[in-house]
């Protein structure tokens, strides 16, 4: 009887021992967590490693950036902040993003697709050359939010990809449309302006 309880005793001693020796090296791979209270997200990688994150901020519905410069066992979060303002995004949207790479470029485009609080599909992008700016918003006459696509209300459906493949790249971006509701539709642009189509 001794034995088979110093023998309990025991494994629990090396379970305990095993779950803190486990908890530990989590804090060791980050110095301290970054506070973050989400609803939604998508992230690219970069060739390189760099990582970009965007989420909904759950406490003001702005979709944030976040640069990690690699994996989060080896990286760090090397800045953060607001790409779309919380006006411009749907509650509780979905959030897509999508990277063209090139041969000569480790990236040239990075596109993220969510919805506007009129469940409008909208997107802001940023390209490498000439100069790396984020463009999007209402106004942006070359974003695919200037069509007007129209994503069902609170609908969580939303994809997106990038092709190198051809030239120019392609970006398609798949969502449930108010146009056709009970299938998908795919917002293309091969490089002369979006189109929609729903799938047949």
């Amino acid at each position: 009887m001794f034995i088979s309880k110093l023998l309990s005793v025991s494994t629990l001693f090396l379970s305990v021992f095993a779950l803190i020796t486990h908890s530990e090296s989590l804090t060791t791979n980050s110095a301290a967590f970054i506070p973050i209270s989400g609803n939604t997200m998508a992230a690219a990688e970069i060739p390189s490693g760099d990582s970009r994150i965007y989420y909904q901020d759950s406490t003001n519905n702005s979709i944030i950036e976040l640069v990690v410069s690699n994996a989060f066992n080896v990286g760090q979060l090397e800045q953060s902040g607001v790409l779309v303002p919380p006006s411009e995004v749907r509650s509780n949207s979905p959030i897509a993003a999508a990277l063209v790479t090139s041969v000569s470029d480790p990236w040239q485009e990075l596109h993220v697709f969510f919805f506007s609080p009129e469940n409008v599909l909208s997107e802001y992008y940023i390209k490498t050359a000439p100069n790396a700016v984020w463009h999007g918003g209402p106004n942006c006459n070359d974003c695919l939010t200037n069509e007007g696509f129209v994503g069902l209300a609170g609908n969580q459906m939303l994809y997106a990809m990038g092709s190198s493949a051809t030239s120019p790249p392609t970006l398609r971006v798949g969502f449930a449309s108010t146009g056709a509701p009970n299938t998908i539709s795919e917002a293309v642009n091969n490089g002369d302006g979006w189109s929609v189509a729903s799938l047949i």
